[in-house]
């Protein structure tokens, strides 16, 4: 019967391995010197094993340990002897077994089963479809015995009943469900077996304490460990539970209930295709039929579902394919699911099955080379092509047998090195590499043109990413490598995440037609994320975006209609976290995407009237918190568009930000005012202002700017308590008014943060109260304040608060920073101020555009100084906003034209160079992290060409600064010393 050998890649390896051989069986047949009769009398036999043990040591060590099943094939057939094996299998288990005894009972069976398998098939004594039908009965006999073990136990310990008869199996109401090659009866030779667990409540007399699920997950979890689990006799088989309805949520065996219902409403088009090679294959065959049979309109649809048609070509388009073959390979190729390998000719036939099939009965084969044969017999293949496909199969399902036949390894991917690949070559026959090389491309560059001619009239969904597949339980090699080349950190939280997607556990993507627009976009969506800054941070928004998206269709639609919204959507969810979370919050500023219109930045009219829309639905204190917090993270997300789209510049986008925050909180005091009054009623003819200080005192805020308040109440009157049922001094009651507003702003609520506020610019900074008596601010500011707290006064607004308390703040803001000073001490003073600064936030790195010298520290610095030392005698100069400042310093002849062109050219650059920052990074900004489209973005906002002229406008911009500041300040050149980073 021995037709084909293998060759041997180690002479020396065999020759070594014969001795051992000869050896173990003298002992096992205690026969003579002369040593047994049989491999060593038949050339064939001689040359069969000559191969196995110069190539195979897995083989080799079978051979050792089970002699007896060598020796046996020189009076008996294959068949005969695998025949033996499988009749031990199938003997009812009568009796109680422990798991120890059942194990090892279950790993010599497959021992013996491999081994004789393997050399039946290097042997040439069996064809592909006699192998993989052997290994599959070995698997069936395998955990149907395993199953009638495990419920022998449970009716030991009384949680069920079993029928009377010699097989506990038969009718228990639990069936295993085998899945892909199992199925289809071609299991390879170091496969894997896919089961679905599925149990019938009203079938199983189940008497025990828990619940009933639990019961049968119990008892799947110890059938998959009685398979798989390594001992010191091997293992059984892997098992693979992943195929199961939404395997992340539901337990390890699915009741018959959920499981109709699963495959009627939510399953997807590729586990359409796994059940084509779904069977019945161990414990209740009868309920596995009859469920099988319940999910036959699910598998073959007699409609032509044009929608599921698109779907199954997308998942197919996802897979790169072209006629060039120039990615076919042989060293390191998979010949699973690279270019040309087993999976195109399996899909080949599954696509064109579940097409075709609800309508033609003669499609309804799970078998590979029998689908193929099918569709030539219906006419949708031609029979040349079905011939080399067909031979392609066999022949590389032959050279995987082979592979795994090496060492056990459950492999497709062929050896990268020479040596491993003329081992192989030698294993399958060939006397080098070359012919097996050649051999095997050809096979694989027919495969390839045969599948690429497939859907040929289709545009391919991911040509210019490589593989893009998300169907399946494991990651696809070619997908992994493909994302990883996109620029994905985390390729398979990629996959998951899109998986998830797909399943439609997420409310938007519930809906047959939203999964099947996904399908088609998938590849779309990911390109653009992964063009982003930040790609993984990017999906992970994108995900949580389309977690709380409440419809998918019209979305989906939408991103099919306007390419540009999903490169926009793209760079928002990968270049500002901020703005991504508020359009996670609220899909409905999508329309702003789409429409984005003149963002009114200057109109307060309008926010205001924003801010008062979404308060007039507020019913409670609560609500009034979220509404607040709505408007201002609506708003901000619409000037963020408006600077990421180049509508708005930086300085308007300052100003926008800085009206919304004035807006939320003039909005926000009153409430807070009515929370405290309600138990602490009101000081008579008192009130508290708010002072805007910092950049919303100059009207340049930028995102994610703290607020910096100071809160001053007056105490001019009568009135020294409140006059609620629990009064309080006038004191404590401004300071629980301000705490409760601090707490307001600052408090995360279901619609974020408002604010952070920043309280250090209050007179004595911590140390003092939270609010202070309008006499003892006046009377530290014109007596006490240091000057960094006058500077800080140059930028200050009133921004909330009665007017005449308002109108006494600003006369005493206007008198301290208009007092006429020394002009050597204040030179001094800021200098030194500017070195404490240095030396806390000192840092090199031309990025970090605040503190670096010559920023935007440096540039305020240096306009406030000027304003002091001169606002004495030129009040119209007295401007916080930076900008604005220099144009009247250099009207006054403050500043040379010099200076002034080079100054405001730096305020712009590096203003908008912060901008960005702040919107894209969350944390420092490192250059070499940065992605094309961020570097394409800073040129757009920041200008220039690209981002080189960018780096070299920013560098520019703080060597000027730092040089006007030398020149007006006349710091010395060691006040430069600063730290290495920030």
């Amino acid at each position: 019967m021995i037709r084909s050998a293998p060759l041997p890649a180690d002479a020396e390896a065999a020759g070594r391995a014969w001795e051992r051989w000869r050896a173990a069986a003298r002992t096992a047949t205690a026969e003579s010197d002369d040593g047994p009769a049989g491999p060593e009398t038949h050339d064939g036999f001689r040359t069969l094993l000559d191969g196995v043990f110069g190539c195979s040591p897995y083989l080799t060590g079978l051979a050792m340990k089970e002699t007896d099943i060598v020796l046996s094939l020189a009076t008996r057939s294959p068949e005969e002897a695998f025949a033996t094996i499988l009749d031990e299998l199938r003997a009812p288990v009568t009796a109680v077994q422990s798991n120890r005894v059942a194990a090892q009972e279950l790993r010599r069976a497959k021992r013996r089963a491999a081994l004789l398998i393997g050399l039946a098939d290097l042997g040439g004594a069996w064809r592909l479809e006699q192998v993989t039908s052997a290994l599959t009965d070995l698997a069936d006999a395998a955990v149907h015995r395993g199953l009638g073990v495990l419920l022998r136990q449970s009716a030991e310990k009384g949680d069920i009943e079993i029928p009377e008869g010699d097989d506990p199996a038969e009718t228990c109401g639990v069936v295993a469900i085998a899945m892909g090659k199992m199925g289809a009866f071609e299991l390879n030779y170091s496969s894997d077996i896919d089961l679905i667990v599925v149990y019938d409540p009203e079938r199983i007399r189940y008497r025990g304490a828990r619940d009933i699920s639990e019961h049968a997950s119990r008892l799947t979890r110890s059938l998959v460990q009685l398979m798989q689990e390594r001992t010191g006799d091997g293992y059984v088989f892997r098992t693979d539970l992943r195929l199961r309805p939404d395997p992340s949520v539901s337990p390890l065996a699915v009741s018959l209930e959920n499981a109709l219902t699963y495959y009627e409403t939510m399953a997807q088009n590729w586990e359409r295709a796994a059940m084509i090679k779904a069977r019945a294959a161990a414990g209740d065959i009868a309920l596995g039929e009859m469920f099988l049979h319940e999910l036959s309109p699910f598998i073959w649809r007699k409609s032509l579902d044009f929608a599921a048609i698109a779907d199954i070509q997308s998942i197919k388009r996802q897979i790169h394919s072209s006629k060039g073959h120039d990615r076919i390979a042989v060293a390191g190729h998979d010949i699973k699911v690279g270019r040309g390998g087993i999976r195109e000719i399996e899909f080949f036939a599954q696509t064109q099955q579940l097409i075709a099939g609800g309508r033609d009965p003669r499609l309804r084969i799970p078998a590979t080379v029998a689908a193929v044969d099918a569709l030539v017999e219906t006419g949708r293949v031609e029979p040349v092509t079905a011939e080399e496909l067909k031979a392609a199969y066999v022949h590389l399902r032959s050279v995987e047998h082979r592979l795994q036949m090496l060492d056990d390894a459950q492999t497709q991917k062929l050896p990268s090195d020479e040596a491993g690949l003329r081992r192989l070559a030698r294993f399958c026959g060939y006397r080098d590499t070359e012919g097996f090389a050649e051999a095997l491309t050809g096979h694989m560059r027919r495969v390839a043109g045969h599948y690429a001619d497939l859907f040929a009239e289709e545009p391919s969904l991911a040509a210019d990413q490589g593989n893009l597949v998300f169907t399946g339980t494991d990651d696809d090699p070619g997908t992994v490598e493909s994302l990883a080349e996109m620029g994905f950190g985390s390729p398979s939280s990629v996959i998951s995440s899109v998986k998830s997607w797909h399943s439609g556990r997420y409310r938007a993507l519930r809906t047959t037609r939203a999964r099947q627009l996904l399908t088609t976009l998938a590849p779309t969506i990911l390109t653009a994320l992964s063009r982003t800054s930040n790609p993984d941070g990017a999906l992970a928004n994108f995900d949580r975006f389309l977690s709380r998206l409440p419809a998918g269709v019209q979305f989906m639609s939408l991103l099919h209609a306007n390419p540009g919204l999903l490169t926009f959507i793209a760079r928002i969810m990968g270049t500002a976290p901020a703005l991504a979370d508020t359009l996670s919050r609220n899909a409905g500023l999508l329309d702003i995407l789409l429409d984005p219109g003149d963002e009114a930045v200057d109109d307060l009219s309008a926010i205001v009237a924003h801010c008062d829309r979404e308060l007039s639905m507020a019913e409670n204190y609560e609500d009034v918190l979220d509404a607040v917090r709505r408007f201002a993270n609506d708003r901000k997300f619409e000037i963020g568009v408006g600077l990421l789209n180049g509508s708005l510049t930086p300085d308007a986008v300052g100003r926008g930000l800085t009206r919304i925050a004035d807006t939320s909180i003039r909005a926000l005091l009153p409430h807070v005012a009515g929370e405290v009054a309600r138990r602490h009623g009101h000081v008579p003819g008192a009130g508290m202002a708010v002072i805007a200080m910092g950049k919303l005192g100059a009207e340049e805020l930028t995102f994610g700017s703290d607020l910096d308040l100071v809160f001053v109440y007056d105490d001019r009157g009568e009135a020294k308590h409140s006059d609620g049922p629990a009064a309080l001094q006038i004191g404590p009651y401004f300071s629980r008014l301000s705490q409760r507003f601090i707490s307001a702003v600052n408090t995360m609520t279901s619609e974020g943060q408002l604010y952070e506020v920043d309280m250090r610019l209050r007179p004595s900074g911590n140390k003092s109260a939270v609010a202070v008596p309008l006499s003892a601010y006046s009377a530290y500011m014109q007596n006490d304040a240091w000057t960094w707290e006058v500077m800080a006064a140059t930028r200050a607004r009133i921004i909330a608060g009665p007017e005449d308390l308002a109108e006494n703040l600003l006369t005493t803001l206007r008198e301290i920073v208009l007092r006429r000073r020394d002009g050597e001490d204040l030179r001094r003073s800021v200098l030194d101020m500017r070195r404490r600064i240095a030396k806390q936030h000192g840092t090199r790195d031309p990025w970090s555009v605040k503190h670096v010298r010559g920023g935007l520290v440096d540039l305020e610095f240096l306009t406030q100084y000027l304003i002091l030392a001169h606002a004495s005698d030129r009040p119209a100069i007295v401007r916080g906003h930076v900008g604005a400042a220099m144009d009247r310093l250099h009207e006054a002849g403050l500043l040379t034209e010099t200076q002034y062109g080079a100054l405001s050219e730096a305020n712009r650059v590096l203003k908008s160079t912060q901008m960005l920052l702040r919107l894209c990074f969350h944390h420092g900004f490192k250059e070499a992290n940065a992605s094309e489209d961020f570097r394409l973005l800073a040129a757009e906002i920041v200008g220039g060409g690209d981002f080189d002229d960018v780096r070299e406008a920013v560098r520019r911009a703080e060597a000027d600064v730092y040089r006007a500041f030398q020149e007006i300040l006349g710091e010395e050149n060691e006040t430069m010393t600063t730290g290495d980073s920030a």
